[in-house]
C-alpha cells in the first residue's frame, strides 16, 4: 500500500545523450549559473520512490530546455526525465506522467497547484535537498499545504546510497557530512526509525 498517491517531481536541466536508451541525462549544471545541479541524484531518488512504493504515481512537471530553444521539436524537461525513468531505470510508463510548465521553479509550483484545484491529492513535492527551502516558499505563496522530502533520502531509504556515498556525491567536506546527515534522518523519518541524537534536557 502506498503512503501517497501521487507524488510531483521537480524537473531539472538536461541533455541530449545517444548513448543511453533514453536519449537524455541530467545536466551536469544549471545553464544559466553554471552551478552543479545533482540532477542524477534527483533522478534515481525518483526511480528509488516509485520503487518502494512510497507513492503510486509520479508526476514530473518542468518546462523546455534552454540549451534546445533554437530546434524543433523542443525538448520539456519533465518528458526528457519521463524518458529516463522508463528507459534508464526500468520504471513502468503507467506509474509516471510529464507536464510542462514555465522553466522555473514558480512555474512548477503553478501547474502543481492547478492540478491539486483540478483533482485534490494526497501528494507531496520532491526535489534535491538543497532546493527544498526555496520550493517550500513557493509552494507556501501558491497556497499549498503539501510536504516536501528530498530526493535523496529516498536513496538511503532504497539502501541503494549510503549515507557516505552521499557525502561523496556533495565533494566531502564539514558542511557535506552535515548535509548528509540531515538527508539520513529524512529517510529515517520516512521509514519510522527516527531518533532524536541529542540529550541534553532543559534544567
Amino acid at each position: 500500500m502506498a503512503e501517497y498517491s501521487h507524488a510531483y517531481g521537480l524537473a531539472f536541466d538536461v541533455e541530449k545523450d545517444l548513448g543511453r536508451r533514453s536519449g537524455f541525462k541530467p545536466a551536469l549544471t544549471d545553464l544559466g549559473s553554471r552551478k552543479y545541479l545533482f540532477g542524477e541524484l534527483r533522478l534515481a531518488g525518483f526511480a528509488s520512490l516509485l520503487r518502494l512504493g512510497y507513492a503510486e504515481h509520479l508526476v514530473l512537471v518542468g518546462g523546455n530546455e534552454g540549451r534546445y530553444k533554437s530546434e524543433e521539436p523542443v525538448v520539456n524537461r519533465a518528458h526528457a526525465i519521463k524518458e529516463m525513468l522508463v528507459h534508464d531505470h526500468e520504471i513502468s510508463p503507467s506509474k509516471l506522467s510529464a507536464v510542462a510548465s514555465n522553466s522555473n521553479t514558480g512555474g512548477n509550483i503553478a501547474i502543481i497547484r492547478d492540478q491539486q484545484a483540478l483533482e485534490p491529492r494526497d501528494a507531496f513535492v520532491v526535489t534535491n535537498h538543497y532546493h527544498l527551502p526555496r520550493a517550500a516558499m513557493d509552494i507556501s505563496a501558491a497556497g499549498l499545504m503539501l510536504p516536501l522530502f528530498s530526493a535523496e533520502s529516498f536513496l538511503l531509504l532504497a539502501e541503494k546510497w549510503s549515507k557516505e556515498q552521499l557525502i561523496d556525491a556533495f565533494g566531502q567536506g564539514t558542511l557535506a557530512e552535515r548535509v548528509a546527515e540531515e538527508i539520513q534522518g529524512i529517510a529515517d523519518k520516512l521509514r519510522g526509525t527516527y531518533k532524536p541524537r541529542t540529550d541534553v534536557v532543559p534544567s
